[in-house]
């Protein structure tokens, strides 16, 4: 009889535990369902008062993707249904990924951060001789922007070599003495590209796919091109008060290293994932990126540590980047206390500084643990 009854005891414990666990599983599903629905509404506001033809969207909890799904058409002629498998142009994101590139040349040993950029480019200015790789990682090179060299639209649409590039801003004075300010520049991540091109024997595109891309199994993520065909593109869209217009296609050898790749937010998923991980760089490398740069006098950068910005939001500690320009705009914000994370892809672009942040950070609030 002891048994017997120790046996009923036994089996209604673990009811008992069931039942929580049932419970507890309920109360998750409800909650996710509220969150979800708040997400759409405010996706949906936010693309009718922004005039987003497409959106795609990812929420990520500790590298793990919760929620994934399209918004709107990647097509206007064609009325083509966004997913999220659809490719879009991500811009100034693919500093992040010139930046990781940088740094497993640094843990290699090939490179090193105080390495002067002239001691591994040849020809570079007499003003950029004390630029190193830290100022470029870090925008402190005081190096003018090359993409405000361009005064005729036909400029942007022609194909350069690097030098070419280079050449546009190499008779400019410096905008202030290296290391002395922050001030965001292309000519920096443009550098970047061109240095691991140099140390690593290949192009740009072949280092990050042998390195990134196919390790991690980001098949679709590459550089743009105009000629290639590329599975699932978005168009890209420019407003005006007539309405929509095709917006216009960058050259990639203009955007490169600096803005020049195509992802969607499954392939950003699985990046954002491996930033978890030591399987592209040491966890003490992206620390060491994703702690505020110094300025020459000791003061601290606000907002950016190496490649990535730092900019917090409700006091929720932050890193990601955001990128954009004519025809898209994209962002990741990852929370690192939070272990949230959201990447948001669309074929147009908001010209408010860092509006897609923004929305970024509204929609990851949303999950934040109360």
């Amino acid at each position: 009889m002891r048994h017997k009854s120790f046996l009923i005891r036994l089996i209604s414990f673990w009811l008992c535990l069931a039942s929580v666990s049932a419970s507890a599983q309920t109360k998750s599903a409800v909650e996710f369902k509220r969150q979800t629905e708040k997400v759409d509404a405010f996706v949906r506001e936010t693309m009718a008062s922004n005039h987003i033809p497409g959106l795609s969207l990812a929420v990520l909890r500790e590298g793990k993707i919760i929620l994934a799904k399209g918004y709107g058409v990647s097509n206007l002629e064609l009325a083509t249904a966004v997913t999220e498998k659809t490719a879009f142009v991500i811009f100034s994101l693919t500093k992040t990924f010139t930046g990781v590139a940088t740094m497993m040349l640094v843990e290699e040993g090939k490179i090193s951060l105080a390495d002067p950029i002239a001691k591994h480019l040849a020809g570079l200015p007499a003003a950029w001789q004390q630029v190193t790789i830290r100022h470029l990682l870090s925008h402190t090179s005081g190096l003018p922007d090359y993409t405000n060299s361009f005064t005729k639209i036909e400029q942007v649409l022609k194909d350069y070599s690097h030098s070419e590039v280079l050449q546009l801003v190499a008779n400019n004075p410096l905008v202030f003495s290296t290391g002395e300010r922050w001030l965001y520049t292309n000519t920096n991540f443009y550098l970047l590209g061109t240095l691991i091109e140099k140390i690593s024997g290949k192009t740009y595109e072949q280092f990050l796919r042998e390195r990134i891309f196919t390790p991690l199994g980001m098949s679709d993520t590459r550089i743009d091109s105009h000629r290639e065909l590329i599975p699932n593109r978005a168009d890209g869209y420019s407003w005006s008060d007539s309405g929509f217009r095709n917006a216009l296609r960058l050259s990639p050898t203009l955007t490169f290293s600096t803005a020049g790749l195509v992802s969607t937010v499954l392939d950003l998923a699985k990046w954002d994932a491996a930033l978890y991980t030591e399987r592209l760089v040491k966890k003490s490398t992206l620390e060491q990126m994703w702690t505020n740069a110094r300025l020459n006098n000791g003061d601290i950068v606000p907002d950016y540590g190496l490649a990535f910005g730092l900019s917090p939001y409700k006091g929720h500690r932050r890193v990601g980047h955001s990128g954009g320009a004519d025809g898209f705009a994209a962002a990741i914000s990852r929370f690192v206390d939070d272990k949230v994370s959201v990447i948001v892809l669309t074929n147009a672009n908001e010209k408010r500084p860092f509006f897609i942040n923004g929305v970024a950070n509204e929609i990851a609030a949303y999950f934040f643990s109360k």
